[in-house]
């Protein structure tokens, strides 16, 4: 089992095959922007910015926006990604829980996406997780945190995500992605199956695993209440629609500190 620094490390190369950018976009960026324009936001923190699709989305937009990330390798790629994008953005390497003491500014928000946060597996890296992304808010500042519907999938238990495919060092690439749900501990192992095709035509596989804690709601909600953010809105994509324990695919908390 790999800590999610090794797993997002050995992920970075792959991750922009695995995520459709220009569909995931332009479907999340209205919702953002919406939800910044009421909250009077210019400066972004996504402080698990991955290869940087929508921290590069959003200061193309003329966002004052900082990235990090937990894994060296995706920062890496995300400072490639905004040069060729030519866009200026400061990546820093930080968990959450260093956040505060890595940027020690307040932004007016602050972004939490891609079903990130499960990877804080204890009650104590959860606290000093959400007090640093409270630090790192103004007053007024808002949180926007973006996890899967923990309330549906752990009682569902869906094994399989989709598959995506693309091409990476022009070898045709699948990436797949399902998850293990153990009873006892209450953790999902969460895999990826990274397939390549070598100039054979012959496939290989590589699975790659982590752990994940399945937050519910009112977890959630109850964290953040307990460190100092109110005015919680709860919608069930980040296309905007209303939050659903019982149907809905993903769970977008906007908390205001």
């Amino acid at each position: 089992m790999l800590s999610e620094t090794e797993f997002y490390d050995r992920l970075a190369d792959f991750f922009d095959v695995m995520t459709d950018w220009q569909s995931r976009l332009a479907v999340e960026l209205p919702f953002l922007e919406a939800t910044f324009a009421r909250h009077n936001v210019q400066s972004v923190l996504d402080c698990a910015c991955g290869t940087g699709g929508h921290a590069i989305a959003l200061a193309q937009r003329g966002y004052r926006v900082t990235g990090s990330d937990i894994s060296a390798q995706m920062i890496a790629r995300a400072q490639a990604n905004a040069q060729r994008a030519g866009v200026t953005i400061p990546f820093a390497v930080a968990r959450f829980q260093d956040l505060y003491a890595t940027f020690n500014a307040p932004f007016d928000a602050v972004l939490c996406l891609g079903n990130s946060f499960p990877h804080v597996l204890t009650d104590t890296a959860a606290l000093e997780s959400v007090l640093n992304m409270r630090g790192c808010l103004r007053s007024g500042g808002v949180l926007i945190l973006h996890n899967l519907n923990y309330d549906k999938r752990w009682k569902d238990k869906p094994r399989w995500f989709a598959v995506n495919a693309g091409t990476l060092d022009e070898r045709e690439t699948l990436v797949w992605r399902f998850a293990d749900y153990d009873e006892p501990s209450g953790l999902i192992t969460f895999n990826i199956a990274l397939f390549t095709k070598n100039e054979n035509g012959v496939w290989s596989v590589d699975v790659q695993s982590t752990q994940q804690r399945p937050y519910r709601q009112d977890e959630i909600e109850l964290l953040l209440r307990r460190n100092g953010f109110r005015e919680f809105a709860f919608y069930g994509s980040l296309q905007g629609e209303p939050f659903d324990a019982e149907t809905s695919a993903d769970l977008v908390i906007v908390a205001t500190a």
